[in-house]
């Protein structure tokens, strides 16, 4: 249903008294915020004024599966990053019929970035993504780790983290990607798991491991037991599902990381990555399109 002010705005638009924009659409979880705002970044560098729409959060605020909780956490883990969405209903409507654009890796992923090339007004719904230059210079200049955020008991965990001669990081993305999905595949296997375990143990000394799971209980139960693991390892249960935010800078803090589907691992490991750091992925195809924005990629 129209908002009863669509008309006003509408013929506001229309007769130029409101000027143009470009509105990125902004929802999921904290990776999919940081990748939605680097995409409104790109064209707020091209001298557009770009508006970012929350409604998600208002509307829906949960995973695939209305499982899991998602907030807007992006300004929580990023509080310097400049964050415009004065928008109406009216507004949000309008531009939702009227410029809807649907990104290039919402349904089917292409190498279409002629999306890159369009001006306001646009309304940029779904899921993109960019050519790996574009998008890994501009996440480098806009994401940085700021341990000040975390509470005591958070922080107390970084600071080990820190202290530790090879800390890993071990993202276990259970929830909604613990079945197959279209666009993320089949989830990482418990042999995928076991695998880069034992790569670890070969390739660094003194290992350490740090679980991350929105599951942690299955994680306990289901995955460390199957692990060649000599009390080196803890599992991070006490932040839940609704503070991945938090999550991603304690993964940030670790020397390595073993990611699993979805991004929040990569994205960890893309916070400080460096020429010493190892970052191991699933083989799979759709895996492979992390392998330009790694320094050194192994895939197991």
């Amino acid at each position: 249903m129209k908002p009863l002010t669509y008309h006003i705005y509408k013929g506001l638009f229309l007769s130029g008294i409101v000027p143009p924009k470009v509105i990125v659409q902004i929802d999921g979880g904290i990776c999919s915020q940081m990748h939605q705002y680097l995409l409104g970044t790109f064209y707020r560098n091209k001298g557009y004024n770009v508006c970012f729409d929350p409604t998600f959060f208002k509307e829906r605020g949960n995973d695939l599966n209305e499982e899991f909780v998602r907030n807007f956490d992006l300004l929580k883990v990023f509080p310097y990053l400049p964050y415009h969405t004065i928008l109406s209903k009216a507004e949000v409507f309008f531009y939702k019929h009227k410029f809807y654009y649907e990104g290039n890796n919402t349904n089917l992923r292409t190498n279409n970035f002629g999306f890159l090339d369009k001006k306001p007004p646009i309304y940029l719904g779904g899921y993109y993504h960019l050519p790996p230059s574009i998008w890994l210079q501009l996440f480098q200049s806009l994401f940085h780790i700021d341990p000040s955020i975390l509470c005591n008991t958070d922080k107390h965990l970084f600071d080990c983290i820190k202290k530790q001669t090879c800390p890993i990081a071990v993202h276990v993305r259970r929830g909604d990607l613990k079945v197959e999905i279209y666009g993320y595949g089949k989830p990482a296997s418990i042999d995928y798991f076991q695998k880069a375990i034992i790569y670890c143990n070969e390739h660094f000394k003194t290992p350490y491991f740090y679980f991350f799971s929105d599951e942690p209980q299955w994680v306990k139960e289901n995955l460390i037991p199957t692990l060649t693991l000599q009390n080196n390892y803890k599992i991070i249960d006490f932040n839940g599902s609704d503070k991945g935010y938090i999550d991603l800078l304690l993964i940030a803090a670790c020397k390595h990381q073993i990611t699993s589907k979805g991004t929040l691992g990569k994205y960890g490991a893309l916070l400080d990555d460096n020429e010493e750091k190892t970052v191991i992925l699933y083989n799979d195809e759709i895996e492979q399109h992390w392998k330009p924005l790694l320094k050194n990629p192994v895939y197991l």
